[in-house]
């Protein structure tokens, strides 16, 4: 039996994901995978990207992590565009090559599943998935996953098919679906369960250190509010 706690779009935000941290290590379990956007909005990016390396976090890529690496944000809204050339400036040079080292998904076979992580789709990382509007059984069938873990949406769910089962843990750094508390989950490779979680954490602290950085004030707001507008361009 493993014990999996898995994360996503943690955001820099590393006040939420050491709260999250303490949960996962209260739970035992035995490994941490995220589905992507380690950082961009929040104002820690190098100390988030310390505590994965340090926790053995094992990571795929998400647009902002990307983002990162080309400096390309021509598909970012002002928000996410402010605070990724923000980013970019304050990360230090280890690790933004720690990004570089990442890859656009995982295939992890643990204790005879096959679990796929991306961060947005399969297909493309930008790509919003929706439990409205995931095709099945094809992206469970057509990627040969009995699992698959993905991020990107910052709203937590999961779906059970007949094939497998769809998960998205929701946003440590940045929810959005009117929770602000940061939220993750834990898979049980033995009872084959998974348990949606969400864990409060200092938000003040968090909008004081956005506001200090001079990053956008509707930063702080989406954090207080857990909220963020639906659609392509909010990344």
């Amino acid at each position: 039996m493993t014990l999996l706690g898995i994360i996503s779009d943690v955001h820099a935000n590393s006040i939420a994901l050491i709260s999250v941290l303490f949960e996962l290590r209260r739970a035992k379990v035995d490994m941490i995978i995220s589905a992507g956007d380690i950082i961009g909005y929040n104002p820690y990016p190098n100390e988030t990207i310390k505590l994965f390396q340090y926790f053995c976090i094992q990571s795929i890529y998400g647009n902002h992590d990307k983002a990162a690496i080309t400096r390309d944000t021509s598909s970012f809204n002002s928000y996410a565009k402010k605070s990724m050339e923000w980013t970019i400036n304050e990360l230090f040079p280890q690790n933004l090559e720690y990004l570089k080292s990442l890859k656009s998904k995982k295939n992890f076979y643990i204790d005879g599943i096959k679990i796929l992580i991306v961060h947005g789709s399969p297909h493309n990382e930008n790509e919003y998935i929706y439990p409205e509007n995931i095709l099945l059984p094809n992206i469970l069938l057509d990627n040969n996953a009995d699992i698959i873990i993905l991020g990107h949406t910052h709203i937590q769910f999961s779906v059970k098919f007949d094939e497998g089962i769809i998960i998205n843990p929701g946003s440590v750094g940045q929810p959005r679906d009117r929770n602000p508390f940061a939220a993750y989950a834990i898979f049980d490779t033995k009872s084959k369960q998974f348990a949606l979680n969400r864990v409060e954490y200092n938000l003040d602290k968090v909008i004081k250190a956005i506001k200090n950085a001079k990053l956008p004030e509707e930063l702080g707001i989406r954090l207080k509010f857990g909220r963020g507008k639906k659609n392509h361009n909010n990344h």
